[in-house]
Protein backbone atom coordinates (compact mmCIF):
# COMPACT_ATOMS: atom_id res chain seq x y z
CA UNK A 1 0.00 0.00 0.00
CA UNK A 2 0.98 3.50 -0.94
CA UNK A 3 2.19 5.81 1.91
CA UNK A 4 0.75 9.12 1.73
CA UNK A 5 3.62 11.60 -0.13
CA UNK A 6 5.45 14.22 0.68
CA UNK A 7 3.22 16.59 -1.61
CA UNK A 8 0.08 15.05 0.38
CA UNK A 9 1.60 16.36 3.35
CA UNK A 10 2.34 19.99 2.84
CA UNK A 11 -0.93 20.02 1.51
CA UNK A 12 -2.16 19.18 4.68
CA UNK A 13 0.60 21.49 6.69
CA UNK A 14 -1.00 24.39 4.35
CA UNK A 15 -4.49 23.54 5.58
CA UNK A 16 -4.14 23.32 9.01
CA UNK A 17 -2.73 26.58 8.73
CA UNK A 18 -5.66 27.99 6.78
CA UNK A 19 -8.04 26.12 9.31
CA UNK A 20 -5.75 28.54 12.37
CA UNK A 21 -5.80 32.34 9.96
CA UNK A 22 -9.71 31.39 9.92
CA UNK A 23 -10.23 30.63 13.69
CA UNK A 24 -7.56 32.88 14.97
CA UNK A 25 -9.09 36.20 12.83
CA UNK A 26 -12.36 35.78 14.19
CA UNK A 27 -11.94 34.24 17.82
CA UNK A 28 -13.26 37.18 19.76
CA UNK A 29 -16.84 36.84 17.71
CA UNK A 30 -19.13 34.15 19.45
CA UNK A 31 -22.50 32.97 18.89
CA UNK A 32 -25.12 34.78 20.81
CA UNK A 33 -28.41 33.23 20.36
CA UNK A 34 -31.68 33.17 22.90
CA UNK A 35 -32.70 30.12 21.95
CA UNK A 36 -29.88 28.17 22.87
CA UNK A 37 -31.14 28.06 26.13
CA UNK A 38 -32.71 25.21 25.38
CA UNK A 39 -32.62 21.27 24.93
CA UNK A 40 -28.76 21.15 24.25
CA UNK A 41 -28.24 24.22 22.48
CA UNK A 42 -28.71 25.30 18.76
CA UNK A 43 -28.08 22.08 16.87
CA UNK A 44 -25.43 22.44 14.20
CA UNK A 45 -25.55 20.60 10.54
CA UNK A 46 -24.28 16.72 10.91
CA UNK A 47 -23.90 16.32 7.53
CA UNK A 48 -20.47 18.05 4.95
CA UNK A 49 -20.16 20.87 2.63
CA UNK A 50 -21.52 19.04 -0.28
CA UNK A 51 -24.63 18.02 0.70
CA UNK A 52 -25.58 20.82 3.10
CA UNK A 53 -24.84 23.21 -0.30
CA UNK A 54 -27.75 20.45 -2.07
CA UNK A 55 -30.68 22.25 0.71
CA UNK A 56 -29.25 18.85 2.73
CA UNK A 57 -30.09 16.09 0.38
CA UNK A 58 -27.70 13.42 1.85
CA UNK A 59 -29.63 10.16 2.91
CA UNK A 60 -29.39 8.78 -0.63
CA UNK A 61 -25.79 10.71 -1.93
CA UNK A 62 -22.90 8.59 -2.09
CA UNK A 63 -19.68 8.68 -4.47
CA UNK A 64 -16.37 7.18 -4.11
CA UNK A 65 -14.21 10.17 -2.80
CA UNK A 66 -16.96 11.92 -0.86
CA UNK A 67 -17.01 11.21 2.91
CA UNK A 68 -21.06 11.49 3.45
CA UNK A 69 -20.74 11.01 7.61
CA UNK A 70 -24.58 11.71 7.53
CA UNK A 71 -25.63 8.38 6.20
CA UNK A 72 -22.87 5.44 6.94
CA UNK A 73 -23.87 3.63 3.92
CA UNK A 74 -22.13 5.80 1.51
CA UNK A 75 -18.23 4.55 3.11
CA UNK A 76 -19.01 1.60 0.86
CA UNK A 77 -18.62 3.54 -2.17
CA UNK A 78 -15.18 5.04 -1.11
CA UNK A 79 -12.44 3.94 -3.28
CA UNK A 80 -9.76 6.99 -2.74
CA UNK A 81 -8.58 7.80 0.79
CA UNK A 82 -10.16 11.39 1.54
CA UNK A 83 -8.54 13.43 4.18
CA UNK A 84 -11.77 16.81 4.65
CA UNK A 85 -11.57 19.60 6.28
CA UNK A 86 -14.76 21.96 6.88
CA UNK A 87 -15.01 25.19 8.11
CA UNK A 88 -17.57 27.66 8.90
CA UNK A 89 -18.40 31.28 9.93
CA UNK A 90 -22.00 32.27 10.52
CA UNK A 91 -23.01 35.79 10.62
CA UNK A 92 -26.45 36.22 13.33
CA UNK A 93 -28.96 38.52 13.34
CA UNK A 94 -31.63 38.61 16.24
CA UNK A 95 -34.43 40.49 16.02
CA UNK A 96 -37.58 40.89 18.95
CA UNK A 97 -40.61 42.71 18.38
CA UNK A 98 -41.35 43.99 22.18
CA UNK A 99 -39.22 45.82 22.88
CA UNK A 100 -37.87 46.39 19.27
CA UNK A 101 -34.42 45.27 19.01
CA UNK A 102 -31.60 44.17 17.28
CA UNK A 103 -28.65 42.32 17.04
CA UNK A 104 -26.00 40.61 15.07
CA UNK A 105 -22.82 38.86 15.68
CA UNK A 106 -20.51 36.37 13.52
CA UNK A 107 -18.84 33.27 15.25
CA UNK A 108 -16.54 30.37 13.35
CA UNK A 109 -16.32 27.08 13.58
CA UNK A 110 -14.66 23.94 12.61
CA UNK A 111 -17.76 21.91 11.02
CA UNK A 112 -15.91 18.44 10.56
CA UNK A 113 -13.04 17.00 10.42
CA UNK A 114 -12.77 13.51 8.62
CA UNK A 115 -10.29 10.96 7.18
CA UNK A 116 -11.86 8.15 5.04
CA UNK A 117 -10.11 4.62 3.97
CA UNK A 118 -11.19 2.20 1.01
CA UNK A 119 -10.33 -1.32 2.40
CA UNK A 120 -10.68 -2.91 -0.82
CA UNK A 121 -9.59 -1.76 -4.17
CA UNK A 122 -12.43 -0.68 -6.47
CA UNK A 123 -14.67 -0.09 -3.47
CA UNK A 124 -17.55 -2.31 -1.93
CA UNK A 125 -15.98 -1.68 2.23
CA UNK A 126 -14.85 1.61 3.58
CA UNK A 127 -13.85 2.71 7.15
CA UNK A 128 -13.80 6.27 8.15
CA UNK A 129 -13.82 8.67 11.74
CA UNK A 130 -13.65 11.66 12.58
CA UNK A 131 -14.45 14.66 14.92
CA UNK A 132 -17.65 17.12 14.68
CA UNK A 133 -19.71 19.29 16.33
CA UNK A 134 -23.23 18.65 17.57
CA UNK A 135 -24.62 21.29 19.03
CA UNK A 136 -23.48 24.93 20.72
CA UNK A 137 -24.89 26.84 23.71
CA UNK A 138 -24.22 30.72 23.75
CA UNK A 139 -26.35 33.57 24.63
CA UNK A 140 -26.02 36.58 27.35
CA UNK A 141 -29.18 38.78 27.56
CA UNK A 142 -29.43 41.39 30.33
CA UNK A 143 -33.14 42.55 31.43
CA UNK A 144 -33.88 45.72 33.38
CA UNK A 145 -37.39 46.27 35.22
CA UNK A 146 -38.99 47.79 37.74
CA UNK A 147 -40.24 45.38 40.55
CA UNK A 148 -43.41 46.58 42.76
CA UNK A 149 -43.42 44.99 46.30
CA UNK A 150 -47.10 46.15 47.12
CA UNK A 151 -47.61 49.42 49.12
CA UNK A 152 -46.39 51.59 46.31
CA UNK A 153 -42.70 50.14 46.86
CA UNK A 154 -40.63 49.39 43.67
CA UNK A 155 -37.09 48.62 42.95
CA UNK A 156 -35.28 48.67 39.81
CA UNK A 157 -33.43 45.70 39.00
CA UNK A 158 -31.00 43.86 36.49
CA UNK A 159 -31.14 40.51 35.56
CA UNK A 160 -28.66 39.03 33.07
CA UNK A 161 -29.18 35.56 32.03
CA UNK A 162 -26.33 34.30 30.50
CA UNK A 163 -25.32 30.40 29.03
CA UNK A 164 -22.32 28.72 27.23
CA UNK A 165 -21.29 24.95 26.40
CA UNK A 166 -22.72 22.66 23.70
CA UNK A 167 -21.98 18.73 22.43
CA UNK A 168 -19.33 17.31 19.98
CA UNK A 169 -18.68 14.21 18.85
CA UNK A 170 -15.81 11.57 17.69
CA UNK A 171 -16.64 8.71 15.65
CA UNK A 172 -15.46 5.85 13.91
CA UNK A 173 -17.65 4.07 10.70
CA UNK A 174 -17.71 1.09 8.09
CA UNK A 175 -19.74 0.69 5.23
CA UNK A 176 -19.97 -2.04 2.85
CA UNK A 177 -21.24 -3.08 -0.47
CA UNK A 178 -23.74 -6.00 -1.35
CA UNK A 179 -24.55 -5.72 -5.36
CA UNK A 180 -26.69 -2.91 -5.54
CA UNK A 181 -27.40 -2.16 -1.95
CA UNK A 182 -25.21 -0.76 0.69
CA UNK A 183 -25.03 -0.85 4.28
CA UNK A 184 -23.08 1.28 7.18
CA UNK A 185 -22.80 2.33 10.74
CA UNK A 186 -21.54 4.75 13.13
CA UNK A 187 -20.38 4.14 16.30
CA UNK A 188 -19.58 7.63 18.01
CA UNK A 189 -18.84 9.34 21.60
CA UNK A 190 -20.67 12.50 22.56
CA UNK A 191 -19.67 14.54 25.75
CA UNK A 192 -20.94 18.07 25.72
CA UNK A 193 -21.25 20.93 29.20
CA UNK A 194 -24.30 23.35 29.97
CA UNK A 195 -23.75 25.98 31.76
CA UNK A 196 -26.92 28.19 33.15
CA UNK A 197 -26.81 31.04 35.24
CA UNK A 198 -29.18 33.59 36.24
CA UNK A 199 -27.80 36.72 38.10
CA UNK A 200 -29.65 39.60 39.71
CA UNK A 201 -28.68 42.82 41.33
CA UNK A 202 -31.13 45.26 42.89
CA UNK A 203 -30.12 49.03 42.29
CA UNK A 204 -31.49 51.19 45.23
CA UNK A 205 -29.56 54.35 46.30
CA UNK A 206 -30.90 53.82 50.00
CA UNK A 207 -30.62 50.35 50.91
CA UNK A 208 -27.73 47.99 49.75
CA UNK A 209 -29.15 44.38 48.94
CA UNK A 210 -27.11 41.34 48.17
CA UNK A 211 -26.54 40.01 44.69
CA UNK A 212 -28.08 36.26 43.73
CA UNK A 213 -26.45 33.68 41.46
CA UNK A 214 -28.49 30.90 39.90
CA UNK A 215 -26.77 28.65 38.14
CA UNK A 216 -26.35 25.36 36.87
CA UNK A 217 -23.37 23.29 35.88
CA UNK A 218 -23.68 19.58 34.21
CA UNK A 219 -21.45 17.92 31.82
CA UNK A 220 -22.59 14.55 29.72
CA UNK A 221 -20.96 11.82 27.57
CA UNK A 222 -22.19 8.45 26.19
CA UNK A 223 -21.74 6.49 23.06
CA UNK A 224 -24.02 7.15 20.09
CA UNK A 225 -25.28 4.77 16.88
CA UNK A 226 -26.30 5.68 13.44
CA UNK A 227 -26.92 3.08 10.98
CA UNK A 228 -28.20 3.58 7.32
CA UNK A 229 -28.76 1.66 4.03
CA UNK A 230 -28.94 3.27 0.12
CA UNK A 231 -30.04 1.24 -2.75
CA UNK A 232 -29.20 1.99 -6.45
CA UNK A 233 -31.41 1.08 -9.17
CA UNK A 234 -29.88 1.42 -12.70
CA UNK A 235 -33.23 2.95 -14.61
CA UNK A 236 -31.48 2.72 -17.83
CA UNK A 237 -27.68 3.28 -19.22
CA UNK A 238 -28.50 7.37 -18.67
CA UNK A 239 -30.20 7.33 -15.51
CA UNK A 240 -29.57 5.84 -12.07
CA UNK A 241 -32.04 5.76 -8.88
CA UNK A 242 -30.64 6.46 -5.51
CA UNK A 243 -32.46 5.86 -2.22
CA UNK A 244 -31.66 6.11 0.69
CA UNK A 245 -32.41 6.23 5.06
CA UNK A 246 -30.84 6.58 8.06
CA UNK A 247 -31.44 6.49 11.69
CA UNK A 248 -29.64 7.81 15.08
CA UNK A 249 -31.00 5.77 17.82
CA UNK A 250 -32.31 6.83 21.17
CA UNK A 251 -29.57 7.44 23.44
CA UNK A 252 -29.16 7.76 27.26
CA UNK A 253 -25.96 9.88 28.42
CA UNK A 254 -24.52 9.34 31.76
CA UNK A 255 -24.01 13.30 33.47
CA UNK A 256 -23.29 15.08 36.51
CA UNK A 257 -24.37 18.57 37.60
CA UNK A 258 -23.64 20.96 40.15
CA UNK A 259 -26.57 23.17 41.32
CA UNK A 260 -26.21 26.20 43.34
CA UNK A 261 -28.31 28.86 44.38
CA UNK A 262 -26.36 31.88 46.38
CA UNK A 263 -25.92 35.36 47.20
CA UNK A 264 -22.50 37.43 46.32
CA UNK A 265 -20.46 41.07 46.14
CA UNK A 266 -17.88 41.73 45.13
CA UNK A 267 -14.15 42.43 46.60
CA UNK A 268 -11.66 45.63 46.60
CA UNK A 269 -10.12 43.62 43.46
CA UNK A 270 -13.79 42.86 41.40
CA UNK A 271 -13.83 39.37 41.95
CA UNK A 272 -16.68 37.28 43.65
CA UNK A 273 -17.12 36.59 47.02
CA UNK A 274 -20.12 34.23 48.58
CA UNK A 275 -22.19 36.04 50.98
CA UNK A 276 -24.58 32.86 51.42
CA UNK A 277 -25.16 29.88 49.72
CA UNK A 278 -28.83 29.22 49.69
CA UNK A 279 -28.67 25.78 48.37
CA UNK A 280 -26.17 23.47 47.00
CA UNK A 281 -25.64 20.09 44.94
CA UNK A 282 -22.21 19.35 43.81
CA UNK A 283 -21.76 15.87 41.50
CA UNK A 284 -24.78 14.76 41.65
CA UNK A 285 -25.80 12.27 39.18
CA UNK A 286 -28.36 11.60 36.27
CA UNK A 287 -29.09 10.78 32.63
CA UNK A 288 -29.66 13.11 29.34
CA UNK A 289 -31.95 11.13 27.16
CA UNK A 290 -31.23 11.81 23.37
CA UNK A 291 -34.30 11.54 21.21
CA UNK A 292 -34.41 9.41 17.71
CA UNK A 293 -33.96 11.06 14.48
CA UNK A 294 -33.81 9.44 11.39
CA UNK A 295 -34.34 10.79 7.16
CA UNK A 296 -35.07 9.16 4.24
CA UNK A 297 -34.80 10.20 0.62
CA UNK A 298 -33.69 9.95 -3.19
CA UNK A 299 -31.76 11.35 -6.07
CA UNK A 300 -32.05 11.03 -9.78
CA UNK A 301 -28.57 11.10 -11.27
CA UNK A 302 -27.89 11.25 -14.93
CA UNK A 303 -24.83 9.80 -15.96
CA UNK A 304 -22.30 12.14 -13.58
CA UNK A 305 -24.40 15.42 -15.18
CA UNK A 306 -26.49 16.11 -13.12
CA UNK A 307 -28.86 15.10 -9.99
CA UNK A 308 -31.37 15.84 -8.13
CA UNK A 309 -33.03 14.89 -4.75
CA UNK A 310 -36.08 15.24 -2.35
CA UNK A 311 -35.96 13.68 1.50
CA UNK A 312 -37.48 14.01 4.44
CA UNK A 313 -36.20 14.10 8.12
CA UNK A 314 -37.62 14.25 11.85
CA UNK A 315 -36.95 13.96 15.35
CA UNK A 316 -38.64 12.91 18.48
CA UNK A 317 -37.15 15.94 20.93
CA UNK A 318 -40.68 15.25 23.12
CA UNK A 319 -38.60 11.92 24.55
CA UNK A 320 -35.81 14.46 25.98
CA UNK A 321 -35.08 14.21 29.59
CA UNK A 322 -32.31 16.10 31.04
CA UNK A 323 -32.15 14.56 34.41
CA UNK A 324 -35.27 13.28 34.01
CA UNK A 325 -37.22 16.81 33.63
CA UNK A 326 -38.51 18.11 30.62
CA UNK A 327 -37.92 20.93 28.58
CA UNK A 328 -39.24 23.29 26.30
CA UNK A 329 -38.82 21.21 22.64
CA UNK A 330 -40.79 19.66 20.73
CA UNK A 331 -40.79 16.59 17.59
CA UNK A 332 -38.81 18.65 14.53
CA UNK A 333 -39.35 17.75 10.82
CA UNK A 334 -37.87 19.04 7.61
CA UNK A 335 -38.72 18.75 3.91
CA UNK A 336 -35.19 19.15 1.70
CA UNK A 337 -34.62 19.33 -1.88
CA UNK A 338 -31.55 19.93 -3.75
CA UNK A 339 -29.48 18.93 -6.54
CA UNK A 340 -25.78 19.53 -8.62
CA UNK A 341 -25.44 20.28 -12.27
CA UNK A 342 -21.81 19.83 -13.74
CA UNK A 343 -22.38 21.19 -17.56
CA UNK A 344 -19.54 19.92 -19.76
CA UNK A 345 -16.82 17.50 -17.41
CA UNK A 346 -13.71 17.51 -18.84
CA UNK A 347 -14.12 20.31 -21.88
CA UNK A 348 -13.41 23.02 -19.51
CA UNK A 349 -12.44 24.34 -15.96
CA UNK A 350 -15.58 26.33 -15.54
CA UNK A 351 -17.26 22.85 -17.16
CA UNK A 352 -16.23 20.70 -14.58
CA UNK A 353 -17.58 22.54 -11.85
CA UNK A 354 -19.86 21.30 -9.50
CA UNK A 355 -22.75 23.97 -9.44
CA UNK A 356 -25.19 23.16 -6.47
CA UNK A 357 -28.25 24.52 -4.79
CA UNK A 358 -30.92 23.91 -2.73
CA UNK A 359 -33.82 25.27 -0.20
CA UNK A 360 -35.12 23.18 2.83
CA UNK A 361 -38.48 23.90 5.44
CA UNK A 362 -39.72 22.70 8.91
CA UNK A 363 -40.30 23.37 12.12
CA UNK A 364 -37.26 23.71 14.87
CA UNK A 365 -37.12 21.38 17.91
CA UNK A 366 -36.78 23.95 20.44
CA UNK A 367 -40.56 25.20 21.18
CA UNK A 368 -40.31 28.21 23.65
CA UNK A 369 -42.05 30.23 21.28
CA UNK A 370 -44.65 27.70 20.09
CA UNK A 371 -43.43 26.23 16.83
CA UNK A 372 -40.45 27.76 15.50
CA UNK A 373 -40.35 27.60 11.62
CA UNK A 374 -37.33 27.45 9.42
CA UNK A 375 -36.31 27.77 6.34
CA UNK A 376 -32.97 28.20 3.84
CA UNK A 377 -31.98 28.84 0.21
CA UNK A 378 -28.80 27.34 -0.14
CA UNK A 379 -26.17 27.62 -2.66
CA UNK A 380 -22.60 26.13 -3.44
CA UNK A 381 -19.56 24.87 -6.09
CA UNK A 382 -17.45 21.49 -6.23
CA UNK A 383 -14.34 23.59 -7.52
CA UNK A 384 -11.73 20.63 -8.82
CA UNK A 385 -7.95 21.47 -8.02
CA UNK A 386 -5.21 20.23 -10.48
CA UNK A 387 -3.93 16.62 -10.30
CA UNK A 388 -0.24 16.48 -8.78
CA UNK A 389 1.79 15.49 -11.50
CA UNK A 390 3.33 12.01 -11.36
CA UNK A 391 1.02 11.15 -8.22
CA UNK A 392 -2.46 9.97 -7.76
CA UNK A 393 -3.56 12.86 -5.82
CA UNK A 394 -6.16 15.38 -6.62
CA UNK A 395 -8.81 17.98 -4.33
CA UNK A 396 -11.89 19.53 -4.78
CA UNK A 397 -12.63 22.63 -2.58
CA UNK A 398 -16.36 22.05 -1.99
CA UNK A 399 -18.43 25.35 -0.66
CA UNK A 400 -21.84 26.47 0.34
CA UNK A 401 -23.60 29.44 1.23
CA UNK A 402 -26.82 29.20 2.98
CA UNK A 403 -29.42 32.20 3.86
CA UNK A 404 -32.21 31.29 6.42
CA UNK A 405 -34.26 32.15 9.14
CA UNK A 406 -35.86 30.75 12.38
CA UNK A 407 -39.03 31.99 13.53
CA UNK A 408 -41.36 35.07 12.02
CA UNK A 409 -42.78 38.66 12.84
CA UNK A 410 -44.90 37.38 15.20
CA UNK A 411 -42.39 35.63 17.29
CA UNK A 412 -40.60 36.97 20.35
CA UNK A 413 -37.32 36.55 18.56
CA UNK A 414 -36.68 36.30 14.86
CA UNK A 415 -33.22 35.03 13.39
CA UNK A 416 -31.89 35.54 10.32
CA UNK A 417 -28.74 33.87 9.40
CA UNK A 418 -25.88 33.86 6.53
CA UNK A 419 -23.52 31.15 6.66
CA UNK A 420 -20.25 30.44 4.73
CA UNK A 421 -19.00 27.15 4.79
CA UNK A 422 -15.64 25.81 2.56
CA UNK A 423 -14.57 22.19 2.84
CA UNK A 424 -10.79 21.28 1.52
CA UNK A 425 -11.28 17.20 0.27
CA UNK A 426 -7.57 15.89 -0.31
CA UNK A 427 -7.83 12.31 -1.76
CA UNK A 428 -5.32 9.89 -2.72
CA UNK A 429 -5.28 6.39 -4.61
CA UNK A 430 -3.34 4.10 -2.33
CA UNK A 431 -4.17 0.57 -3.64
CA UNK A 432 -1.92 0.85 -7.20
CA UNK A 433 0.86 -1.75 -8.30
CA UNK A 434 3.99 -0.32 -9.45
CA UNK A 435 4.87 -1.13 -12.86
CA UNK A 436 8.40 -0.73 -14.26
CA UNK A 437 9.34 -0.87 -17.75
Amino acid sequence: MQSVSLTMTKRINVLALICFGLISGVKAQTLNSPYSRYGIGNTLSNQNILTRAMGGVASAYGDYQTINFYNPASYGNLQTVTYDVGLELENLTIRSFNPVQKFSNASPIISNVNLGIPLKKNGGWGLVFGLRPNSRIGYKVLKSERLNFGSGATDSVSTLFEGNGGTQQVFLGTGFRIKRFTFGANLGYMFGSKDHSTRRIFINDSLLYAKSNSETKSNFYGFVVNAGAQYNAKLNNKYVLRMGAQATLQQNLKATRDVVRETYNYDANGAELRIDSVYAVAGQTGRVQLPLSYSAGFILDKSGQWQIGVEYAAAKWSKYRYFGETDQVQDSWEIRTGGQLIPKAGKSYWGSVAYRAGFNYGVDYIAADGDLKKFSFTFGAGLPMRRVTYTNQFSIINTSLEFGQRGTNASLVKENFVRFSVAFSMSDIWFIKRKYD
